[in-house]
């Protein structure tokens, strides 16, 4: 199954590196609060994160001797990819929702709870860390490294589940885990219709800014109704403690989920046609 078991290893080294700084990261942002008192500036943070987690990836294509363009797979794609590729992530998004939703059976709503928290703070900045910058470098890493190499050394469909698994990993909780590994390998099969990164760069702007923009009109409204001080994480934690509201969403989800996954393998022939590369969901 693996063409190079010595390149497997080393990949899955570079990953522990990566999932070593997010933890480092991760820690010094609660001791910076515990000393200091003072909120973390989100935009700062992401951007330290970021560009060590991309730095590393970028030190191993140099060490190769690979031109980074050709390395990321980034290329231009055509303008009708662009509108398609919106299309598709509307459409594929009960999938991940079902994901996120199924989930929540077992734990608390991390990304709501996490984004109540940064929405304390400039939500300029927390636009610009999460649906910018954000999606650029993970999916650098994640789509532009890590699958574009798997996807040399197994077959695809078995690069695109790992490179999804390894996405869900990096988060660091079983909510996040659960519908980034979805993304991740709806993320990699668009990439390969499209021939190109830039498709899944652009599904995640979309992801995370309508995400952000949900939740910030989210939490003015909880705030509007006087809910006695109750922020949006609390109200998604007492929704999630009503067993039977979340198991009645999974149902309903689930079922869309399906009728979802058709009709995004049909969208995602569309873009391979159109890009004129080759159909990539019959076959795997």
């Amino acid at each position: 199954m693996l063409k190079d078991k010595k390149e497997f290893i080393k990949l899955l080294g570079v990953f522990v590196i990566e999932v070593l700084i997010v933890m480092a990261i991760s820690f010094g942002k609660t001791k910076f609060l515990e000393i200091t008192g003072f909120e973390y500036n989100i935009l700062v943070a992401t951007l330290i994160l970021d560009i060590l987690l991309v730095l590393v990836t970028v030190l191993y294509t140099r060490m190769k001797g690979e031109g980074f363009l050709e390395a990321y797979n980034i290329k231009k794609i055509k303008v009708g990819t662009v509108f398609l590729t919106l299309f598709l992530t509307m459409v594929a998004s009960p999938m991940f929702v079902f994901a996120n939703v199924f989930s929540q059976l077992f734990v608390p709503n991390t990304m709501v709870q996490s984004m109540d928290l940064l929405m304390n703070t400039s939500l300029l900045n927390t636009f610009i860390a999460v649906a910018i910058i954000a999606p650029i470098s993970e999916e650098l890493i994640m789509r532009g490294f890590f699958q574009n190499r798997f996807d040399k050394i197994m077959p695809f469909a078995a690069s695109a589940i790992l490179s999804g698994f390894l996405f869900g990993v990096l988060h660091l909780n079983f909510n996040q885990f659960c519908y980034a590994w979805v993304l991740g390998i709806l993320f990699a099969y668009t990439n390969r219709a499209s021939g190109s990164t830039v498709t899944s760069i652009l599904m995640h702007f979309f992801v995370n800014g309508s995400n952000t923009i949900m939740l910030a009109f989210m939490k003015m409204a909880v705030q509007s109704a006087g809910n006695g001080g109750q922020d949006i994480g609390a109200a998604a934690e007492s929704v999630r403690a009503d067993g039977v509201t979340i198991k009645v969403m999974v149902v309903i989800f689930g079922v869309l989920a399906i009728g979802s996954f058709f009709i995004s393998r049909l969208l995602i022939n569309v873009i391979a046609k159109h890009e004129g590369t080759m159909e990539v969901t019959t076959t795997e």
